[in-house]
């Protein structure tokens, strides 16, 4: 993110937003991996089936915890990018030169304007 903004502005973090939120299909696909074994596990004690059947099964579901964890981490950190790339479109648009974050009611407007669709 440095790196584009350094070299293209705010049009560098639009860019590295948009190739975050561009394999964000195969994320959620890896994320819909965890309840799908965990069912696998309720199936397996449902019917009655071995003790090692259930530890299989325990193993895929706590990958598909990890799996569906960094999908979580991804869809948030494409979301902070894609909200720093629309206030950053915002400034320009409004011609605001400078913000201070430290403001309360700059801050306070902030996390209003982030709330709202």
């Amino acid at each position: 993110i440095l790196v584009a903004h350094s070299l293209c502005g705010m049009f560098g973090v639009a860019l590295g937003a948009l190739g975050m939120l561009g394999t964000m299909t195969m994320a959620l696909t890896i994320d819909a991996y965890g309840p799908i074994s965990d069912n696998a596990g309720g199936i397996a004690e449902m019917a009655g089936l071995p003790e090692t059947v259930r530890g299989l099964t325990d193993c895929l579901d706590a990958a598909g915890n990890t799996t569906a964890a960094i999908g979580k981490g991804f869809a948030i950190g494409s979301a902070a990018l894609v909200s720093l790339a629309l206030f950053g479109a915002y400034t320009v648009r409004a011609r605001v030169s400078h913000v201070d974050i430290l403001n309360p009611w700059v801050f306070t407007g902030l996390l209003f304007g982030a709330m709202m669709p």
